[in-house]
């Protein structure tokens, strides 16, 4: 865990760039800070709802792992004013998929699914949200840019050697946990030191502070791309933590937990949990067999 001495900022520009940036699509950043949070939602997730069980089993001797996993997404305001997607009034999409682009503290040994499996499921996951990949009949409004990866924090010797760069490391995660608002809430707390005992708070800092595997999925104005112009409307961040499980085993969970957030603004960093059952995930054509992973109806979008 990191220390509670004084923490230097970094800036969301220098943050987005280092975590997000992957090619041309994929650096845009919010101009500006984000607008004062609405007033909050009727939707809740795990943790808050009660549905959270603490453990000792390290998860590389449980037979089904327990995935601790978030989703985020973030608009811009040009993205507040584009029609939401739904069912009944699908948005068509052409997809950019920049394949595995790890961060941080680089090992090996890490195999994720065959990137045409994780395509196809990040494809079927969209059209349960209301996005639908465009065709002859109907052109693209969005562009849809997605890659994933992990980011792994130093081991604890590099990290007392080199803490500003373990530092940097987890605030990286934090902009995947939480977008920028988030990074500046963690810097702040560790700036100034965690006050009572918050349950939300104490999950998502260990969550940037530890290893973990993540999704990223970012929409841009497909017309404006063809002008060489980057509107960004939405971004969502999905992150689980990786360790005793394998990419192979949560990336595919990861992307249909968080398929309710795809273009759904959220107001804070969604906490869920799901168990990963040996066996429960066939690859093929995707198809998710076991019952439990999502358990979806318990988490309405925005």
């Amino acid at each position: 865990m990191l220390s509670r001495t004084k923490v230097r900022p970094v800036s969301d520009m220098r943050l987005l760039l280092t975590t997000l940036a992957t090619c041309a699509f994929g650096a845009v950043v919010f101009a500006g800070d984000p607008r004062p949070a609405p007033a909050a939602s009727a939707e809740s997730d795990d943790l808050a709802a009660g549905r959270w069980v603490f453990t000792l089993v390290p998860k590389a001797f449980q037979k089904n792992p327990v995935m601790d996993m978030t989703a985020f997404t973030e608009m811009t305001e040009y993205g507040r004013a584009l029609p939401a997607a739904s069912l009944l009034t699908p948005v068509y999409y052409t997809l950019l998929d920049s394949g595995e682009k790890s961060r941080g503290y680089l090992i090996g040994g890490e195999h994720p699914p065959p990137r045409e499996v994780l395509d196809d499921l990040v494809r079927r996951t969209l059209a349960e949200a209301g996005y639908v990949r465009a065709d002859a009949t109907h052109r693209p409004s969005l562009l849809l840019h997605c890659f994933w990866g992990s980011h792994n924090r130093l081991d604890p010797e590099l990290a007392r050697q080199f803490p500003q760069l373990a530092e940097q490391y987890a605030m990286e995660r934090a902009a995947l946990v939480g977008g920028p608002a988030y990074v500046r809430s963690l810097s702040n707390e560790l700036n100034y030191g965690a006050v009572g005992v918050d349950p939300r708070r104490d999950f998502l800092r260990l969550q940037a502070e530890d290893s973990i595997y993540y999704v990223v999925v970012s929409a841009y104005d497909y017309v404006a791309l063809a002008r060489n112009q980057r509107h960004l409307a939405w971004r969502t961040t999905m992150t689980v933590n990786s360790v005793g499980i394998s990419m192979t085993q949560s990336l595919p969970s990861l992307i249909v937990a968080g398929g309710n957030y795809f273009g759904r603004e959220t107001t804070e960093p969604r906490v869920l949990r799901r168990d990963v059952h040996s066996g429960s995930v066939k690859l093929g054509p995707m198809q998710i067999l076991d019952d439990n992973v999502p358990d979806r109806a318990l988490h309405p979008a925005n």
